[in-house]
């Protein structure tokens, strides 16, 4: 094991091992035990896994919560019965399905993964089952950096990945914390897997 990351020759042994001692594990090697184990194969090195902020369900769930706001405020000003029920219920209705849609994106946001490794780039989601959504590092052409308004504000930005094959959707990081520091990291790590395959 090393500081940067964890070699991982067998995924079953590695998952034992961060089992019997997860006090002295890195911080790589923490983030192992909530991953599917099968995302990486034998001689695949973990160099970082991290999450989006958790600010990210919040921003999903915006357009529904203004929403849900702007009507709870209009029903509550006309003060009407509507199809027979009081306006103070579909206050609530609109209320609560505002809060639902951040429940669900709370839910979302729980299983979801951004991993580097020496040979990839992967989103990981899915609540029932994991998804992985991966590009190869020698295929990546570029990495952009931006970030919306309230991510600049919280100090977050977003990571697009832009690959060779023009079928292929950017993969995107989004919300991450450390956004500086993280795009270098991806990009020396990219670097690096240029200069092993020679290209």
């Amino acid at each position: 094991m090393t500081s940067s990351g964890v070699h991982v020759e067998s995924t079953a042994t590695f998952a034992t091992v961060m089992t019997e001692s997860p006090s002295g594990s890195s911080a790589v090697e923490r983030s192992w035990a909530f991953l599917p184990h099968e995302i990486v194969d034998g001689g695949e090195t973990i160099v970082l896994a991290i999450k989006p902020s958790m600010w990210r369900p919040l921003f999903d769930s915006m357009p529904w919560l203004i929403m849900a706001a702007v009507l709870g405020v209009t029903l509550t000003a006309l003060g009407k019965p509507i199809l027979g029920l009081p306006a103070s219920l579909w206050v609530q209705i609109v209320l609560v399905l505002g809060v639902a849609r951040l429940a669900i994106g709370i839910i979302r946001w729980v299983p979801t993964w951004y991993v580097l490794t020496n040979r990839r780039v992967l989103c990981i989601y899915g609540v029932r089952a994991p998804r992985v959504d991966s590009r190869a590092l020698i295929g990546v052409r570029n990495t952009y950096l931006n970030a919306t308004a309230p991510e600049k504000l919280l100090g977050l930005g977003t990571i697009s990945f832009v690959c060779d094959e023009p079928h292929q959707a950017p993969l995107i990081w989004m919300s991450i914390t450390h956004p500086r520091d993280i795009h270098e990291k991806i990009r020396r790590t990219i670097e690096n897997a240029i200069d092993q395959h020679g290209l």
